[in-house]
C-alpha cells in the first residue's frame, strides 16, 4: 500500500538536496580535516552566511598539490548524494547501478573523499566486493562505521516516500550502506538519519519543538537486526563474524543501545528549551572526540539534534552546525541542512542556493526523485563499457572527451595547472549534460626533481584577503574575455563571477558612466601565449606596448572595462 505525496513536496525536496550542498559547501572549509592551506588560522571564521574561497591540500602524503575551491563548491558530501540520487533513478538497477557505475568512477573525480569509502570504490573498481579477499582489507571494512552513508542516503527516503511503512526504506539503506561500510555503526546510524528524513518529508507543518527526535527515539525499525540482516548480501554476515569475531545481531543491538543513550542525550537537551546549552549538549554527543565525531551514530544523533534545535530558526542550525570549532562540519552542517530544508523547503537558504556549486542540477535531480521515470525508461541507457586509464590518458591527450566515464555527455572541459613542487598537475574541469561539474586531476611526477620531503603547510596570518571583488559594466563580456580570450577556468555562481578562487566579479547596478575601481592591473600566467595572442587577435582585443622588462610571449592587454590585463608565459617570470 503507498500514500499520497506531501503538500509542497517538490520544494521540500529541493530545500532536502540543497541544504545538504549549501551546508557541505558552507561547512567544508571549516572541516577538521579539510586540509585547508594555512591550517587552524585559515580554518577559524566568523560564522555568516556567505560562502568563501579558500585552498586545500590534496592528492597524496608525498605528492601534495594546492586545490582552489571556489565559493560555493562542494565536497564528497554532495557528490556522493547526487551518485546515489542517480542510482535510485535507475528503479530496481539501483544497487548495480551504483557498484558497477557510480561508485568506480568517483574516485576520478572526488574531493575530500574519506578513506573507506575510497578503500571500498577501488575495490568495486576492480571487480571485487569489499568485505570480501585480504583478512586486512576485510577487517578495515568491517571496522569503517563513520558517516559515509548517512551523508548520502537521503535519495532512498524520497524515493520510498509514498510507503505506508519504512521498512523497504530501511532495507535500501542498509543494502547500499554495506557497499562501502562494514560496521553497524555506519549502518544504523544512517538508518536513524534517513528515517528523520522520511518523517520530516511526510510532515505536513513545522511540528512541535523537538518533534524529529522524539520521532526517530520512538520508531522501532532501526533497533531490529533481523530487519537489517534481510537487507544484506550473501555471505556478508558469514564475512562479518570471520572478521570481528561476533554476530552481526550482537553488534546490531549493541549499537542501537548506543543510538538510544545519544538521542536520550539530545531530548535531556531539549527539554530544557531556552535554557539548553548546544556546546555542551554537542561534546556530550561526541562531535568534539576526534575518535567518534565522525560516526555514523554521532553525526545522525547531532544532525537531528540541531534541526529539531533550530526548527523555528533554520538558519541558526546551519550556521550552529557549519562553523563548529573542531569537528566533522561539512557532514554536520549538510545533514542538518538537509533536514531543515526537508521541512521548510527553500526559502530560507534561497539566497544560497543560486551561489552554490550546480544549482540547475541540484533542481533537477530533485525534480527527478519526485516523479521517477517508469522502470523501463530508467534502464534505457547501458552500462558504459570504458576503462579508466585508457578514458584518462586519452584526455590527457585531447585535451577532450564527448563522455565521462559513467556515460553521461560532457559538454565542455577545461584545463589548467596546480600548483604542486613534485609534480605536474593538470586539472580537467568538465560540465556535464545534467548540468553537474566535476574535477579531473592529473599528477605527473616532475622529472628530476626530488622526492617532495613532507612538510606542514606555512601557517597563516591571523588576518588575510580571501576575495576581492571588483565592478564591472557587462558581465557576460568580462566572462568572454577571462574565460575566451584569456581561457582561465571563469565559474559562475548567481550574481557573481568567480575569474580566480579570490578575484570575484560583479555586475554594476547603477549607471552604466559609473566609474569602475581602477584602473587595475592583473597577471595572467599561461603555458600557451600563442593561443591567447589568436584570441586577442580575433576578438579585436585592445593591446597595449610591453614594458621595457617584458620578455618574449609576454602580451599586455586591456579587458572590457579598462583594466590592463599582463600576459606572462608561465615558464616566465613575472614583473612588476
Amino acid at each position: 500500500m503507498t500514500g499520497q505525496k506531501p503538500a509542497g513536496l517538490l520544494d521540500r525536496t529541493r530545500g532536502l538536496l540543497f541544504g545538504a550542498a549549501v551546508g557541505d559547501a558552507l561547512g567544508w572549509p571549516q572541516e577538521q580535516r579539510s586540509g585547508i592551506v594555512g591550517g587552524q588560522a585559515s580554518r577559524t571564521t566568523a560564522p555568516a552566511l556567505a560562502f568563501r574561497p579558500w585552498l586545500r591540500w590534496a592528492g597524496s602524503q608525498y605528492t601534495r598539490y594546492r586545490d582552489p575551491v571556489a565559493a560555493g563548491e562542494y565536497s564528497d558530501d554532495t557528490q556522493l548524494l547526487l551518485a546515489t540520487a542517480r542510482a535510485c533513478l535507475r528503479g530496481d538497477d539501483w544497487q548495480t547501478w551504483l557498484t558497477e557505475v557510480e561508485l568506480p568512477a568517483w574516485p576520478l573525480y572526488q574531493r575530500g573523499g574519506g578513506r573507506a569509502v575510497l578503500s571500498a570504490c577501488r575495490s568495486w573498481q576492480a571487480g571485487a566486493r569489499p568485505w570480501e579477499g585480504q583478512r586486512t582489507k576485510a577487517g578495515a571494512y568491517f571496522n569503517a562505521g563513520a558517516n559515509g552513508v548517512a551523508m548520502r542516503i537521503a535519495p532512498h527516503a524520497v524515493h520510498t516516500l509514498t510507503d505506508s511503512s519504512p521498512e523497504r526504506l530501511m532495507s535500501r539503506v542498509v543494502a547500499d550502506g554495506v557497499l562501502t561500510h562494514g560496521h553497524p555503526r555506519a549502518l544504523l546510524g544512517a538508518a536513524v538519519y534517513a528515517l528523520a528524513i522520511r518523517h520530516t518529508l511526510r510532515q505536513q507543518d513545522a511540528g512541535e519543538y523537538g518533534d524529529v527526535v522524539l520521532a526517530v527515539a520512538d520508531m522501532p525499525q532501526w533497533r531490529d537486526p533481523v530487519l537489517a540482516r534481510g537487507a544484506l548480501p550473501e555471505g556478508w554476515s558469514a564475512a562479518f563474524t570471520d572478521a570481528t569475531g561476533g554476530s552481526f545481531d550482537t553488534a546490531w543491538a549493541d549499537t542501537a543501545r548506543e543510538m538510544d543513550e545519544l538521542l536520550a542525550t539530545a531530548r535531556s537537551s531539549l527539554e530544557r528549551a531556552a535554557l539548553a546549552n548546544d556546546a555542551q549538549t554537542l561534546a556530550a554527543l561526541g562531535c568534539f572526540d576526534k575518535q567518534r565525531n565522525g560516526a555514523g551514530t554521532v553525526s545522525a544523533a547531532a544532525a537531528c539534534y540541531l534541526a529539531a534545535r533550530s526548527s523555528v530558526r533554520p538558519t541558526m542550525g546551519l550556521l550552529r552546525a557549519a562553523f563548529l570549532d573542531s569537528a566533522d562540519t561539512d557532514t554536520l552542517a549538510s545533514m542538518t541542512a538537509a533536514l531543515l530544508g526537508a521541512l521548510h523547503g527553500t526559502d530560507w537558504i534561497a539566497p544560497l542556493m543560486r551561489e552554490v556549486q550546480d544549482d540547475a542540477c541540484l533542481s533537477r535531480t530533485a525534480a527527478a526523485l519526485i516523479e521517477p521515470r517508469p522502470a523501463a525508461d530508467a534502464t534505457e541507457k547501458e552500462r558504459p563499457e570504458v576503462q579508466q586509464a585508457q578514458w584518462l590518458s586519452s584526455l590527457a591527450e585531447d585535451g577532450s572527451t564527448e563522455r565521462f566515464v559513467d556515460g553521461r555527455a560532457v559538454t565542455q572541459v577545461r584545463h589548467y595547472s596546480l600548483d604542486s613542487k613534485s609534480q605536474d598537475v593538470t586539472r580537467f574541469a568538465l560540465t556535464l549534460d545534467d548540468g553537474q561539474s566535476l574535477y579531473v586531476d592529473r599528477a605527473v611526477k616532475r622529472r628530476g626533481s626530488p622526492a617532495l620531503v613532507r612538510q606542514e603547510p606555512p601557517a597563516a596570518p591571523a588576518a588575510a584577503v580571501t576575495r576581492m571583488a571588483v565592478h564591472v559594466r557587462n558581465l557576460a563580456e568580462t566572462r568572454k574575455f577571462y574565460g575566451e580570450v584569456l581561457g582561465l577556468p571563469v565559474q559562475e555562481r548567481g550574481p557573481v563571477l568567480y575569474v580566480t578562487p579570490w578575484l570575484a566579479v560583479l555586475e554594476m547596478s547603477g549607471p552604466l558612466d559609473t566609474p569602475t575601481a581602477g584602473p587595475l592591473q592583473f597577471t595572467v600566467q599561461t603555458s600557451d601565449p600563442a593561443r591567447i595572442t589568436t584570441m586577442v587577435e580575433k576578438y579585436n582585443v585592445p593591446v597595449t606596448p610591453r614594458g621595457p622588462r617584458d620578455i618574449p610571449g609576454s602580451l599586455r592587454v586591456i579587458d572590457p572595462d579598462g583594466h590592463e590585463v599582463l600576459v606572462w608565459p608561465v615558464d616566465g617570470r613575472p614583473v612588476a
